[in-house]
C-alpha cells in the first residue's frame, strides 16, 4: 500500500483589504485572496459591499433577482458579500461574476484560520477556466461586522489590493491544476 502526503502553504495577506468607510469599520483586515485565476486586470479596486436578501451563499445564479450588481456610470463597483457553505467557493465566484459584481467576499461561517482558495472541483472545471473575478475569503467576525453595518443602513466601502498576489500567484495550466475540491463546509 502506498502512502503519500502533500505539503501546502496557505498564505493570508494582511494588508490586501482596507475598509475606508464607515468610520466604525475603518481599518485593514486579513483576507485570503482566491487564486482560481489571476484577475484579468491588476492593481486594486474600490467598491461598495452588497449583501443580498436571498441567495446569500451565492450557490444559485443571480439571473432572477430584482437587484442589479452592475455599477452605474460614475458609481463605485459592487463587491458581493456571500456566506460560506452549501457549494464550492468557485461556484459562488462564478455566479457572482455572471451577476455583474466586480469582486466577491466570502465570509467564513465559523471561527477558524483563513485558508487560501486555490482549487476548482473537477466537475466544475468547465466554468473554472473562465473565472476571473477577484475573490477574497474573510473571517466570520469581519463578515458579521459588515452584515451588522449594512443592516443598519450604512454603506461599506472596501479597497481590495491584489498587486502583491498578481506577481506571485501561479498561472495554472488546465492539465497541471490540482483537482482537489475545496471544502464546502
Amino acid at each position: 500500500m502506498l502512502w503519500g502526503f502533500c505539503e501546502g502553504r496557505f498564505a493570508v495577506k494582511t494588508d490586501s483589504l482596507r475598509v475606508t468607510s464607515p468610520s466604525s469599520l475603518e481599518g485593514v483586515y486579513p483576507c485570503a485572496i482566491g487564486n482560481f485565476r489571476v484577475p484579468q486586470f491588476g492593481g486594486s479596486m474600490v467598491g461598495i459591499v452588497a449583501y443580498p436578501i436571498s441567495n446569500r451563499k451565492a450557490c444559485k445564479s443571480f439571473d432572477g433577482v430584482d437587484i442589479s450588481f452592475k455599477s452605474n456610470l460614475g458609481g463605485l463597483p459592487t463587491f458581493l458579500l456571500a456566506d460560506r457553505g452549501d457549494c464550492y467557493m468557485a461556484l459562488k465566484a462564478w455566479n457572482a461574476q455572471n451577476g455583474g459584481v466586480a469582486a466577491i467576499l466570502i465570509a467564513d461561517d465559523w471561527i477558524e484560520s483563513l485558508i487560501m482558495i486555490a482549487t476548482i472541483a473537477e466537475d466544475h472545471f468547465d466554468y473554472g477556466q473562465n473565472l476571473t473575478l477577484p475573490t477574497a475569503f474573510i473571517s466570520k467576525s469581519f463578515g458579521d461586522s459588515i452584515k451588522k453595518t449594512l443592516s443598519s443602513g450604512e454603506m461599506v466601502t472596501i479597497n481590495l489590493d491584489w498587486t502583491f498576489w498578481a506577481k506571485r500567484l501561479p498561472h495554472p495550466h488546465p492539465r497541471n491544476m490540482s483537482m482537489i475540491p475545496i471544502s464546502t463546509l
